[in-house]
């Protein structure tokens, strides 16, 4: 009942192969595989715009630091006048050694700048106020939201 040989051969072929598609004639396509069932490899992803600027950034382009939101007043005419709320970064490169306050409106667009060196003075004021001149030699007072903000930023 079980042990018989010639019950193998009710499930075989005639071409002699023992897989289902040789049953429906299909044995030829086995050869190239099917094609839903083919392993495509993943394409590599294109870079976007932003990751093409960062692989062509500049090894020694500054880094920001610390930023902070600070209320600015321009020192002209023997007074301060207020230029409204700005930007504050400290911008470096530790490996060129090159430092720099930059105030700004937004990503774009600058206020000013300001190189720190040697002779650079950041005065430090009551109230949460620095003071410095920037590059223009034009007088600038900050007035931070804090004095967390403030002492962060006169560290860095």
């Amino acid at each position: 009942m079980f042990g018989g040989e010639d019950e193998d051969g009710d499930f075989l072929s005639p071409s002699g192969g023992a897989k289902l598609a040789s049953l429906f004639g299909l044995d030829q396509v086995t050869s190239q595989g099917n094609e839903s069932f083919q392993y495509t490899a993943p394409k590599q992803p294109r870079k976007t715009s932003s990751q093409a600027a960062e692989s062509q950034k500049q090894p020694g382009a500054p880094a920001v630091l610390l930023a902070s939101a600070v209320q600015a007043f321009k020192y002209t005419n023997g007074q301060y006048m207020q230029q409204g709320k700005l930007g504050a970064a400290v911008l470096g490169n530790h490996t060129t050694k090159e430092y720099k306050l930059l105030l700004y409106l937004s990503q774009q667009k600058p206020v000013t700048a300001a190189r720190i060196h040697v002779g650079f003075f950041f005065t430090v004021q009551l109230n949460n106020y620095c003071t410095f001149y920037d590059d223009q030699r034009q007088n600038w007072s900050l007035m931070f939201e804090s004095e967390k903000n403030a002492s962060d930023f006169c560290k860095e």
